[in-house]
Parts: C-alpha cells; structure tokens; sequence
C-alpha cells in the first residue's frame, strides 16, 4: 500500500472514537437502487425509450445497448443498474466499504435523428438489522440522486478534455453521498463511496460543458466503450460532528485507492 493510502486510512481512522458498549457492531443491509425517472432532448418523441428499475436505453429500436461498434443508425446507448439489489452483513467503523450496486454506461454512437438523455433520478434505498446486538430494524433510509447527462456532438471539437471525439459527460448531485442515523442513543453514519475510481471530481471545463459549477462530480466515456460506477458504504459510529467531513474526504479521494485494492485481490 503506498504512502498516500496509509496515510488516508490512518489519519481517517484518528477521527473515529471509541464505540460504546452500547453501538451496534455489526449489521445485516439490503441495498436496493433503481431509475425512478428520465428526460430527453425534444421530450423523448424519436428516443425509442426503454425506461423501468434497471435500465434506461436510447436510440433504435432494434438496436442492443451491448454490442458496441454497431452503424450509428442501429445502435443504442443506455445506463443499466446491475446488483440492483444486494445483501450482506457491515461491520460498524470497518473503513473497508462493502460493494453495492454498478452504474455502467454504455455509450455507442447514434445518428443525430434519435433523442438522446439529458438527464435521470436515481433512488437508493438501505435497510439496516443489527445482528450483534440483535435488535429491530432501522426504518428504510432512501436516498434521491439527480443525474445530469450530456450526449455529446461527435463531429465538433471538444470543448473539455477528453479521451475520445468528443467523451459523453454522466454528473451526479453529491449533496447526499453522506447520511446519518441515531440508534438508541448512538450516532451511525453512512457514507457513500465509488470503488472502480471511475467517478472523480471532473475538470472545470468539463462542468461548463455540463451547465453545471465548478467542482462537478462524476465521470466521461469514451465513444464505443463501456464504463461502470461501482458504489459502496460504510458505517461509522461516535464520531464528532465536525469529522465527518474528514469521512467525506476518504469517500472523494479514496475512490482510485480502493479500485486498485480490489483489483489486486482478484
């Protein structure tokens, strides 16, 4: 592990107190995330949507989102959700996230007469039982994301930099990436993390190109290439409330870090 990830996790875990006798230290979690609902350029008259839980698609008819390298005029793209549902077993204050839900783009070039997706709402709901101590279930904790997307122009320059001619831009609203809980009398947070490093804070260009500010959150694909958004949590337990920003950090700059441990495991 090099200096930058010792030095994250260490300073990260300074800023958790002990738990008291009375926190939960482990949890078991159903972690459900599903599309709730999707726009598109002209109102989605020519998008040949396919719209439900799982997957949001675009494009032709008879297009399949998977098979990339397909002729502009037969090709689809699309956002698909897999593991829209898991379950597990969380250790309270273990910094190592369990893996949920995948995000992946699929993005294959399309003939300028299909809409295509300006943007998507996505809803991500967490069930917690504690196990040890066992102890009744927590109420659902939902948590609602606004996506902006960008189907970029493939026949005009860049504007942003990106990889291919021109990348397609996926930003995700970050204000709820952290949520908290109290649980007889004990404090839990819940922060989220991305663990294929894939979701970054993006170039300020690249968020002018979006319509969005500066210090945008999300990530670019390549044209005819396929990129996934891996998304994990942890829970942390008595921790001050000005630390939880600290928390909040390891969730950003973390993301690459934890990509790369789980590549090396496998």
């Amino acid at each position: 592990m090099n200096k930058f990830c010792k030095g994250m996790l260490a300073g990260t875990a300074l800023l958790i107190a002990p738990v008291t006798q009375a926190a939960v230290i482990e949890w078991a979690y159903t972690v459900t995330t599903e599309w709730t609902s999707a726009t598109f350029t002209n109102g989605g008259a020519n998008a040949n949507a396919i719209e439900n839980n799982s997957l949001v698609s675009w494009g032709s008819a008879s297009g399949d989102h998977t098979m990339l390298g397909q002729g502009a005029a037969d090709s689809r793209s699309a956002l698909e959700i897999t593991a829209s549902t898991v379950s597990g077993n969380v250790f309270t204050n273990d910094l190592m996230p369990e893996s949920t839900n995948t995000i992946t783009h699929f993005n294959n070039t399309l003939a300028s007469s299909f809409d295509t997706l300006t943007g998507a709402n996505l809803r991500t709901t967490l069930n917690l039982t504690p196990v040890n101590p066992v102890g009744p279930a927590l109420p659902s904790l939902m948590t609602d994301f606004t996506i902006d997307f960008i189907e970029t122009n493939n026949f005009l320059a860049c504007t942003f930099p990106s990889s291919s001619f021109c990348d397609d831009i996926f930003i995700l609203q970050v204000g709820a990436l952290n949520s908290s809980f109290n649980y007889e009398g004990v404090n839990y947070f819940v922060n989220i993390v991305e663990l294929t490093g894939n979701l970054r804070l993006l170039p300020d260009r690249t968020c002018a190109t979006a319509g969005v500010a500066n210090g945008c959150f999300g990530f670019t694909t390549r044209e005819n290439a396929i990129t996934p958004a891996n998304f994990g949590f942890i829970i942390t337990a008595a921790i001050p409330e000005p630390a939880t920003l600290g928390i909040f950090g390891l969730g950003l700059l973390g993301l690459s870090v934890f990509g790369r441990r789980r590549q090396i495991k496998k």
